[in-house]
């Protein structure tokens, strides 16, 4: 056993692997995402068709809402997953693109991802 590798690995933690892309897609890799929709591009509504195709074209996926969303785009977001039966989970942990008091534009709102699996072929990132 590499006694600098054990060293580090208790001072540090264990190291992670793409942890930008883990923050960034809400706790998922990017291959294994298929859709991911901003604050900017679901603040008037959320484009519903979208998220419905998506989630009949990864039937194995899972959707993360950003729980720091408004009530009506967190209810909308729901409803569609809990009407296809299709997993969620709401994400308001810092370090996964919710960390700031206020939602940027930029931040995430939605992501459709496989959790086990790269994605062949994404929609929209």
């Amino acid at each position: 056993m590499d006694i600098e590798k054990y060293i580090k690995a208790h001072m540090y933690g264990t190291p992670s692997v793409n942890p930008d892309d883990k923050r960034e897609f809400m706790g998922n890799f990017r291959e294994n995402v298929a859709l991911a929709l901003t604050v900017g591009q679901v603040v008037g509504a959320v484009p519903v068709a979208l998220v419905q195709r998506t989630m009949a074209a990864y039937p194995t996926g899972h959707i993360y809402i950003n729980g720091r969303l408004g009530s009506t785009v967190q209810h909308q977001l729901l409803h569609l997953a809990l009407a296809a039966d299709y997993p969620f989970t709401l994400i308001t942990q810092a370090g996964v693109r919710v960390h700031q008091t206020d939602l940027q534009d930029g931040d995430m709102a939605v992501v459709i991802a496989d959790p086990r699996e790269p994605i062949k072929r994404r929609l929209v990132i």
